[in-house]
């Protein structure tokens, strides 16, 4: 149905603080994407044009992000907060080195926590975690396979947030959780034939096994990372 607006007032502006009142008022949560420029002048009975000057107001003022090649996105007050970390997230390691940074989801679900998640997010076994299986990519070439595991618990509203488009790090902070402190864990392993051949290698190379459990700044569990990284491509430098 067309939404009707006031005739005597500039069109842009009246879509504009809609939009903005609907970002305050929840309908579009922090990570996730607003509806199409063709969607939202069909819904105001406009020009892509006019609804354009809306959204770049609004981008202008940092609250909402757009992505090349997938839309507009909702950004968060504490966003800034996260990008501050000295730990950062895989693709702001990335854009320190003057590298391109790029991530390919393979899979995105529910599962329940089982004993050891339970006992280190403190949470029921039968309680819902999600799992993140992805390739990191550094100038389309694939660098890493990781495997998350979040509990829901703390972050309820994730499943919204396209992790395709902001780091999970980014993510923590949305949602008051910024990543203060990780454990982490480095081994040697070699790959068998779908992972490698995920990461263009041969099977059997060996690569850098990597664990890490990130903490905020309560000492509250937040994930649980597991990845297979390519040794040739670079390896871990540490300050102690």
């Amino acid at each position: 149905m067309m939404e009707n607006l006031d005739a005597d007032k500039p069109k842009y502006i009246q879509i504009r603080e809609i939009i903005r009142d609907e970002i305050e008022d929840g309908l579009y949560e922090p990570g996730s994407a607003i509806p199409s420029e063709n969607d939202l002048a069909e819904r105001f009975g406009t020009t892509r044009l006019t609804v354009r000057n809306a959204i770049d107001a609004l981008v202008a003022g940092g609250l909402l992000r757009r992505v090349q090649g997938k839309g507009v996105y909702v950004m968060s007050e504490r966003l800034g907060e996260a990008d501050a970390l000295e730990l950062v997230g895989f693709r702001e390691s990335v854009r320190e080195k003057n590298a391109v940074p790029s991530v390919k989801i393979l899979s995105k679900a529910r599962r329940p926590a089982g004993g050891f998640f339970s006992h280190l997010f403190e949470i029921g076994e039968n309680d819902d975690i999600l799992a993140i299986k992805r390739v990191n990519y550094v100038d389309d070439v694939p660098l890493m396979i990781e495997r998350t595991f979040i509990p829901i618990s703390l972050f309820p509203k994730i499943e919204s947030v396209d992790v395709g488009v902001f780091s999970l790090y980014q993510v923590y902070g949305m949602f008051g959780h910024t990543v203060a402190s990780a454990v982490e864990h480095l081994d040697m392993v070699e790959l068998g034939t779908r992972d490698a051949h995920l990461l263009g290698i041969e099977e059997g190379s060996a690569v850098i096994s990597y664990e890490c459990v990130s903490y905020d700044e309560d000492g509250i569990a937040l994930e649980f990372a597991s990845s297979y990284r390519r040794g040739d491509l670079g390896g871990y430098s540490i300050t102690y």
